[in-house]
């Protein structure tokens, strides 16, 4: 028997004192909301043999039976009108899918031909609860459906998890996993999962995808697989985001074996299944992407793709979507003490613009293009260095004053030094920073979007510098 245990670790101890002081007391409960008394074939009867029985020879158990899971254990039956819209989830969002991508043929022959409801959790020893199990690859048993609400799409997701989970465990029966998934985390395997140790956090920074991944192989496999299908690939994108380089690596390898999987052995093209299940969650529960992270221009400049990105001083494009006055005036302070600076003053001198130049993901240059006069047709640079720390998450970035070769600025940065020192470092270092596409007017539906970006201040949105992202 394979198990899935989602962990939940504060479990909630609900004491109940009852006061009896009359025989005549009424007990106030709802005895209609649950199954173990409906016998006579109903309406639910009716639906679930033309729903499953008679197209996919599938049994439905919800009448409380206890000998389909563990006796030892306090379990309820399940609401009767959580029956329906538990099963249609199951029709939809897995026995229909699953018949579009791989045929009828598949159907038959591996999804398991009973499923069991009950309505509370089965509670595990370590604090975790059991929210589904599959056995022998004939039936998946599925638990806590009186807690979910189908008007939320997080909360359908939560058994559809569930049941895509325990069908991977059944095609593992059939087929089993190839030896080199296990080789990519099996240093980091721990039957103590559930562990303080072993936190959401640690999973990730390991190449987990979930706590419970790092149970074992089989398990790590399986959720991998759910997740990719229910969460989606958007959402697998931004997990593997906003974790360490080693770990998305982990953590991609095991995606590219999960696909590989599915067409060798089964032939099924995993990522037209992934979609079928995103487009069923979609139409049928209203569930809707989230923001794609992997785009973000924070995550462009942790992966050391953003070469550079320019403010250029009375460009058409900051008369166009804006140049705001905070930068605008560092600028032109810059640009005043290099017309006065002692080591060899230009009183015409112009600033053309201010560049960052992403060395890697922490450290970049800060680029200074100018002339000696409006009139002069030569241009020059000046290079100052910053290190930069970006926050994956909130994709907050602090700058630091960095030192290169024992100086802090490079080539013709004596001319702009002093002025340098009391502009532009201070505004730089003594704010944090949030990298964003720039200006926000420039929407994700023109064609113009992604290709301005740059920094605000934290909490001053009006505060920003922008210009024109160049890729590496």
């Amino acid at each position: 028997m394979k198990k899935i245990f989602y962990s939940i670790i504060a479990v909630l101890m609900i004491l109940n004192v009852v006061s009896c002081t009359k025989d005549e007391d009424n007990l106030d409960v709802d005895l209609t909301k649950y199954n173990s008394d409906i016998t006579a074939n109903n309406e639910i009867d009716k639906w679930l043999t033309t729903s499953f029985v008679d197209p996919y020879n599938i049994e439905v158990v919800y009448r409380f039976e206890r000998n389909f899971t563990d006796v030892n254990r306090d379990i309820s039956p399940v609401y009767y009108e959580k029956v329906q819209p538990m099963m249609d989830a199951v029709l939809k969002t897995f026995l229909k899918t699953y018949e579009e991508v791989a045929g009828k043929a598949f159907i038959k022959k591996y999804t398991p031909k009973q499923f069991v409801l009950y309505g509370s959790p089965s509670y595990n020893d370590n604090g975790s609860i059991t929210l589904g199990t599959a056995d022998n690859g004939r039936r998946i048993v599925l638990y806590e459906l009186n807690s979910l609400d189908f008007t939320n799409p997080n909360q359908v997701k939560r058994p559809i998890h569930t049941i895509h989970h325990e069908f991977t465990h059944i095609l593992n029966q059939n087929i089993v996993i190839p030896p080199a998934f296990e080789q990519i985390s099996k240093a980091d395997y721990t039957s103590d999962w559930t562990g303080t140790a072993n936190t959401a956090a640690v999973a990730k920074s390991l190449g987990f995808i979930t706590r419970y991944s790092r149970s074992s192989f089989g398990e790590d496999f399986a959720e991998m697989t759910s997740f990719l299908l229910v969460d989606g690939q958007i959402a697998f994108e931004n997990y593997c985001s906003t974790t360490n380089a080693a770990a998305a690596a982990k953590l991609r390898a095991k995606e590219q074996l999960v696909t590989s999987y599915f067409k060798d052995y089964y032939n099924i093209d995993f990522k037209i299944l992934q979609a079928a299940v995103q487009k069923s969650l979609a139409d049928n529960y209203n569930a809707v992407d989230p923001v794609n992270i992997s785009q973000s221009l924070s995550n462009w400049l942790i992966n050391n793709k953003v070469s550079t990105i320019r403010y250029t001083v009375g460009s058409s494009y900051l008369t166009t979507y804006g140049d705001p006055a905070t930068f605008k005036n560092i600028v032109a302070n810059l640009q005043a003490a290099f017309r006065v600076n002692t080591v060899n003053p230009f009183p015409a001198g112009v600033i053309d613009y201010i560049e960052f130049r992403f060395t890697d993901a922490s450290n970049v240059v800060v680029r200074v293009g100018f002339r000696t006069s409006s009139a002069s047709t030569t241009n020059y640079t000046a290079d100052f260095y910053f290190g930069m720390t970006i926050n994956p998450t909130t994709w907050e970035v602090q700058f630091t004053k960095s030192i290169v070769s024992g100086a802090y600025y490079g080539n013709n940065g004596q001319y702009f030094n002093s002025g340098f020192e009391t502009t532009l470092l201070p505004y730089l270092t003594n704010r944090m920073f949030v990298a964003d596409w720039l200006p926000s007017t420039i929407t994700s539906t023109s064609p113009l979007y992604r290709s301005y970006g740059g920094f605000y201040e934290k909490g001053v949105a009006s505060n920003y510098f922008y210009g024109p992202v160049v890729l590496k």
